[in-house]
């Protein structure tokens, strides 16, 4: 008898042990819906001020306050749903960082592209996160969770991998939920899916 139980108890063990596990790598969402791979990715309005230094980046006009994301000069594109708040985007942002830093080391600045955009967080917040962790690349406001909304409002961090159409507009290649990983290892996932 004591041996039937400790395998279901050996078992239970396991699972509570494997829980707090996935709960460090993301703020999980209930509701969460994730648009699937081969999904066209909806034309979400990237909100804020875009800095010269932005629009130089992403192909797009400076100083805008809505620019749609299908306007982004970019064959592939890396969407990062994070919140200031979260504390798993906080951890995550030196990798995401590093992502882009190799992006670029690699000679791929210019076909793929970041970008952030803050589910929840105003300008002001979005600011703040990217003071603190120097982020490189253009983040946005999505103080309504209009984005979110639209993007199956997905825990965070929540990365999209996009790739332009053809015709323009971006379509889902790949889209997960937590940290990455290592980020050589996320690029090259990334330049697989993309067929670069």
């Amino acid at each position: 008898m004591r041996r039937l139980f400790a395998l279901p108890a050996a078992l239970l063990l396991l699972f509570l042990s494997a829980a707090p596990a996935l709960a460090v790598e993301a703020s999980e969402a209930p509701g969460a819906h994730p648009l699937a791979p081969g999904t066209p990715f909806p034309d979400v309005s990237l909100t804020g001020e875009v800095s010269p230094q932005a629009a130089a980046y992403l192909g797009v006009t400076a100083g805008k306050r809505a620019t749609p994301i299908n306007a982004v000069k970019a064959e592939v594109l890396v969407v990062e749903i994070f919140s200031m708040y979260c504390p798993f985007c906080q951890r995550e942002a030196p990798n995401v960082n590093a992502l882009h830093s190799l992006i670029d080391k690699r000679g791929l600045g210019n076909r793929i592209k970041i970008v952030g955009i803050g589910a929840g967080n105003s300008e002001a917040e979005v600011n703040l996160f990217r003071q603190k962790y120097a982020v490189p690349f253009p983040l946005f406001s999505d103080a309504d969770f209009d984005v979110h909304n639209q993007v199956g409002q997905v825990g965070t961090p929540f990365f999209y991998i996009l790739k332009k159409k053809p015709q323009g507009g971006f379509v889902v290649l790949q889209a997960s939920l937590g940290a990455f990983g290592a980020p050589a290892d996320f690029l090259g996932a990334i330049i697989r899916a993309a067929g670069l």
